[in-house]
């Protein structure tokens, strides 16, 4: 859903409502525009809270009678009826949300009986006329009549007497109830995670007017008295925030979407007439972004009925389901708010398919629908169009977040442009887009015409990736701001081989713990090579065999996540990645290599404890002969004269040399070959059999390695001597 705040001013001496209907500037001012006005309508509804009264019954179907056609009064009159399911024993009062400018006029129960009820602080309660059992269904009907809310000064029930023609006016009216506003015009449950199965709306307007709604258009009655009834259907779960009315002089035109297994959707356009040749070519991209979402993610979700949209004067528009209210003031024959069409196209999947458990998951609407709009322009310019869009059209500024559960709960900067972000951060983290749009339509399957939070999203993706996906959007979901990264980075020769350290520090204090990204590094110079690595500490650094020395390096070239990054002077940091390995009493030498700093370091072991027999030099250099072997973890400090410092953690292994294996018998056999057997040693891998024809071993040779305790020589041709030698 897309909004603008709305200032209105009566003209002297008429009800009609001038407004201001200036398009917005760009995509951030549109979502900011929307979330200040929903933030406001919010607010004026804190008494709106859930009755836990509301939770001993499920809303099965709604069927809404409204008559509309007093617009001089800004009355309606109206009945709904709601069937329910008992979810606990002895059930009998039905707590519904109410707008206290409305009159109740009776309650009355299936058989039509007269049902006692009070109706005060935006509530009915409604006792049926008997104990219902755990899931016996139930039905009641609320008459009523009166002057819609206006929610606290914004209209969420719109009368719009629109000039056409100099004295000429026409009665326009529609509503927008979201977040909680469909309770000002009609009794219900408004709650977002209750959804109807389905719901039939019948709308009664003077015969000059068309009336609209959800669904599929099941009728159009004639009445007495120069007006006529328009029925709709919709045949879908729906929330009471998507139940929608409009009315006013439509013209009505129509276009198809064809699925890729031949379907036919209708494309149902409801527009004012002045309007009508400019809504043609605007409107002229939805089989084309139909067709995207489709392949990107599952089928449209109401093919059983239709898309469209109805018309209306707000600059903004909503995702009535199946139904979009469109602003006319968006209309201009030149597709410039294209991407406020593909973006409440997009709620057809985010919000109405799939909608959110609660309103603190809001995101999941909105910023899934806000990242469709990057998705319809990389369908249209490729992954250039893709990064430009985010970058400049989805700009967030910081104080923002948490998303989840945010101060805000309409914030367009956390809710919208950063939700978008959370997405594009979790496709550049995956790095397969087969991977990722599966994960959207796992999440989709999984939760099709019910409610979803932000957990069960997250799950659905990890499933279809193959590893939990959290923590790559874990602190943007809920924490606040986002990384501030420090990038350095040189090239040094360590055992006769280039290579190149990159030191990735984040020095952010808010919030308190790192962010877990996954970063692409892009090297140029001689050549350009791009590495992937995983930065989830305050201070990590890397080592690369990139066999030349980079000239650049590009941090997270392609934008696929929020930070702030600078380039720093490389500190000093090792370039070592492993030490060479050593022999128990043979002679060991090795260098401690670092780049970075001022160059002059000192080396110092700060942890562990060295082989007996090795020394480490303040240069670096690890030297002796090593009385011990055995695998020796050592914590290694360098620091430059500026005190600048980097710690690393290399292991000294050194191979032990063992006794040489006990009770060794050589029998010479009546064949000419000789067989020798020997007792294991413990810790010995191997055995090598060595042999010589002279006594002192001058001439010795290894012909052959076992891995058992007896070998037998069958290619002595003279005298031999034997040993056997054990190997760690």
């Amino acid at each position: 859903m897309i909004w603008t705040l709305l200032l209105i001013l009566l003209a002297p001496l008429t009800l009609r409502a001038q407004l201001d209907e200036t398009p917005p500037a760009n995509p951030t001012d549109f979502h900011n525009r929307e979330a200040r006005r929903w933030q406001r309508v919010l607010e004026n509804r804190e008494h709106a809270t859930l009755d836990e009264t509301q939770n001993d019954f499920d809303v099965l179907y709604y069927e809404l009678w409204i008559d509309l056609r007093d617009f001089t009064g800004q009355q309606i009159t109206g009945r709904t009826d709601v069937h329910g399911r008992a979810l606990l024993t002895n059930f009998r009062d039905v707590v519904l949300d109410f707008c206290d400018t409305l009159t109740v006029d009776s309650v009355r129960g299936a058989g039509g009986e007269v049902l006692s009820f009070v109706h005060s602080n935006y509530q009915i309660v409604a006792s049926l006329e008997r104990d219902y059992a755990l899931d016996e269904e139930f039905l009641l009907s609320v008459y009523y009549h009166g002057r819609p809310c206006l929610g606290g000064g914004i209209s969420t029930f719109d009368w719009f007497d629109r000039l056409v023609s100099p004295g000429y006016y026409v009665p326009s009216i529609s509503t927008l109830s979201e977040p909680l506003g469909a309770r000002d015009w009609w009794p219900c449950k408004d709650l977002p995670d209750d959804k109807a199965d389905s719901a039939r709306i019948h709308l009664t307007v003077a015969d000059t007017l068309t009336a609209t709604s959800n669904g599929v258009l099941e009728s159009v009655t004639v009445l007495p008295a120069s007006a006529k009834r328009f029925s709709w259907f919709e045949k879908y779960p729906i929330s009471s925030y998507l139940i929608v009315a409009n009315a006013t002089n439509y013209v009505q035109f129509d276009d198809w979407y064809v699925s890729t297994s031949g379907d036919s959707l209708p494309l149902e356009y409801y527009v004012y007439p002045e309007k009508l040749t400019q809504s043609i070519a605007d409107f002229d991209i939805m089989p084309d972004a139909i067709a995207l979402f489709a392949e990107l993610f599952g089928e449209y979700p109401f093919m059983g009925e239709k898309y469209g949209h109805s018309m209306f004067r707000w600059s903004g528009a909503m995702e009535h389901q199946c139904n979009t209210s469109y602003g006319r003031g968006l209309v201009n024959g030149a597709g410039t708010y294209d991407w406020i069409l593909v973006h409440e196209l997009a709620h057809q999947w985010w919000g109405d398919m799939v909608t959110l458990a609660d309103w603190p998951h809001i995101w999941l609407n909105e910023g899934f629908a806000s990242y469709s709009e990057a998705l319809w322009f990389e369908h249209l310019g490729g992954a250039s169009a893709l990064q430009s869009y985010m970058v400049s059209s989805q700009p967030v500024t910081d104080p923002s977040g948490p998303i989840v559960n945010p101060s805000d709960l309409f914030s367009g900067n956390t809710v919208y442009n950063k939700g978008a972000w959370v997405l594009h951060t979790l496709r550049g983290a995956i790095q397969n887009d087969s991977l990722f749009f599966a994960g959207l339509r796992e999440y989709r399957a999984r939760f099709e015409y019910g409610n979803a939070d932000t957990e069960e999203f997250l799950l659905a993706m990890s499933d279809v990736v193959g590893y939990d996906v959290t923590p790559f959007v874990y602190a943007y979901l809920y924490a606040t701001n986002r990384p501030s990264y420090r990038v350095s980075y040189g090239t040094g020769t360590v055992d006769g081989a280039l290579k190149t350290a990159v030191r990735l520090r984040q020095i952010h204090n808010v919030p308190p713990l790192p962010f877990t990204n996954r970063v692409e590094l892009r090297f140029g110079g001689a050549q350009t090579v791009t590495h992937t690595v995983v930065c989830s500490a305050y201070r990590t650094e890397y080592l690369f065999d990139l066999g030349y020395s980079p000239s650049s390096l590009s941090f997270d070239p392609n934008s696929w996540f929020l930070k702030t990054v600078s380039n720093e002077a490389l500190q000093p940091v090792f370039l070592n990645s492993s030490l060479t390995q050593g022999t128990q009493l043979s002679p060991y030498a090795d260098t401690l290599v670092a780049i970075g700093g001022n160059g002059n370091y000192t080396f110092s072991l700060i942890g562990g404890t060295l082989p007996d027999g090795i020394a480490l030099a303040a240069n670096g250099h690890l030297t002796g002969t090593p009385g011990t072997g055995g695998s020796f973890p050592l914590t290694l400090r360098v620091r430059d004269t500026n005190n600048q410092a980097d710690t690393t953690l290399l292991v000294l292994n050194v191979s032990s040399i063992l006794e040489p294996p006990q009770a060794l018998t050589i029998h010479a056999n009546d064949d000419s070959t000789v067989t020798l057997r020997w007792q294991a040693v413990a810790g010995a891998a191997s055995y090598d059999i060595v042999a010589a024809t002279d006594p002192d071993f001058l001439n010795s040779e290894v012909i052959a390695t076992v891995l058992n305790t007896v070998f037998v020589d069958s290619t002595a041709t003279e005298q031999r001597f034997y040993q056997v030698l054990a190997n760690p």
